[in-house]
């Protein structure tokens, strides 16, 4: 039995949002094992090695591997001065309702509570997130594709006097 692609992208989107040391996954004969962490843990394959020859690495690909994506470090929230509009649940940040639209809001923009700021996507569903306040958004602490973990600063809002 083999784990459809499918299935594999969503164990992994699930992943990237989750904190754990070890994940074991296991269905019919596939198995897959991820570890974090800073402790160095021994490789064993799962089946014995395969015997054919490993070909020099092309001058085209980096000798080194890249690095996973990471979400690019935000602004410190407590830069600016106002209400922190915050991450209700972790997943992926959005700034726009569909790819090559424009943002929900844009610094300088004047919100109300119930103004739609933002889009916070997990696992396919699409949660839309509201101001909460009213002001004039001073600060957006997130990109696009960002995974933004629960109560982080999205947004921070000057409320109005």
């Amino acid at each position: 039995m083999t784990i459809d692609l499918e299935e594999l992208a969503a164990v992994i989107r699930l992943l990237k949002e989750a904190e754990f040391s070890e994940f074991n996954y296991a269905k019919g004969d596939v198995s897959l094992v991820v570890r974090r962490g800073d402790a160095p843990v021994a490789v064993t394959p799962a089946a014995p090695p395969s015997p054919a020859p490993v070909a020099a690495p092309q001058p085209s690909l980096p000798a080194t591997p890249r690095p996973a994506h990471a979400p690019t470090p935000a602004a410190a929230p407590q830069d600016t001065a106002g209400v922190k509009v915050r991450a209700p649940l972790l997943g992926t940040f959005y700034s726009t309702p569909k790819p090559g639209e424009p943002a929900f809001v844009r610094v300088g923009d004047r919100v109300k509570p119930d103004t739609v700021v933002c889009i916070v996507e997990v696992m396919k569903l699409m949660n839309s997130v509201s101001a909460g306040v009213s002001g004039v958004v001073a600060a957006i602490h997130a990109h696009d594709g960002d995974l933004v973990e629960f109560d982080q600063p999205l947004f921070t809002v000057v409320q109005d006097a």
